[in-house]
């Protein structure tokens, strides 16, 4: 074995073990997925999203349409998505991103496909109907691997799902495995997440979405909706 492969997988172990412990470990989430960005799998998830006729135009333009401040947003219609998204990041205590800085090139596919995840993922929760408690970052990862591939997602459910079976379950919350269940049929049944341009519907309602995106049913039938409900 190289030893650079090596001290990749003792590094990626170490993270494991330590989120496998503690799930809400941020820094080590994030040494985790930032690490496995650099892998061959990694690589081939990329390419596969580059060459997907949905989600290539997005990128080819370098998509990004305007993102309106949490007061514009929650003085949007109640059911629209942007009031839904506005609501469910003021209760989950979030931060807004920064605005992205994009670069032209090749290697400007990857940045745009690294900054545009990160930049809707707390959107995707509101769509998929996924609270920001940690069985719904199981959930989301869940889908992000079934719809991206992304290793460090399938490596966090991972760890996810080995402190369910370490820890038992946490009375009161979504199941991690039935969060993760969820997930994947989900991932598995939307339309690409990574594909929608999300900017150009604000106003639209968040109902309309989902029937676009054809999970309605499915999310009707969420884990979280009682939880979703509430918030």
């Amino acid at each position: 074995m190289r030893s650079s492969l090596r001290r990749q997988l003792l590094h990626l172990a170490t993270d494991l073990s330590a989120l496998a412990a503690h799930p809400d470990d941020l820094g080590h989430g994030f040494d985790l997925l930032t690490r496995s960005y650099a892998t061959p799998v990694a690589d081939a998830a990329r390419a596969a999203l580059r060459s997907d006729p949905a989600i290539a135009p997005l990128i080819r333009e370098r998509y990004w349409g305007p993102w309106p401040s949490p007061a514009e947003l929650l003085a949007l219609p109640a059911q629209s998505l942007g009031h839904a998204y506005a609501s469910w990041f003021a209760n989950a205590g979030g931060q807004p991103l920064p605005d992205p800085v994009l670069h032209a090139g090749n290697d400007g596919d990857d940045t745009w496909l690294h900054q545009r995840v990160r930049h809707t993922h707390d959107l995707w929760h509101v769509v998929c109907g996924c609270p920001p408690t940690a069985a719904g970052e199981a959930a989301m990862s869940a889908v992000t691997v079934m719809q991206l591939r992304w290793p460090g997602s399938a490596m966090l459910l991972g760890a996810d799902l080995l402190h369910r079976c370490l820890e038992g379950p946490v009375a009161g919350d979504v199941d991690v495995g039935q969060a993760a269940a969820y997930g994947l049929e989900l991932g598995r049944v939307c339309a690409p997440l990574l594909a929608q341009r999300w900017e150009q519907g604000w106003d639209r309602a968040l109902a309309d979405w989902r029937k676009q995106l054809g999970i309605t049913a499915l999310v009707e039938r969420s884990p979280f909706r009682t939880e979703m409900a509430r918030g």
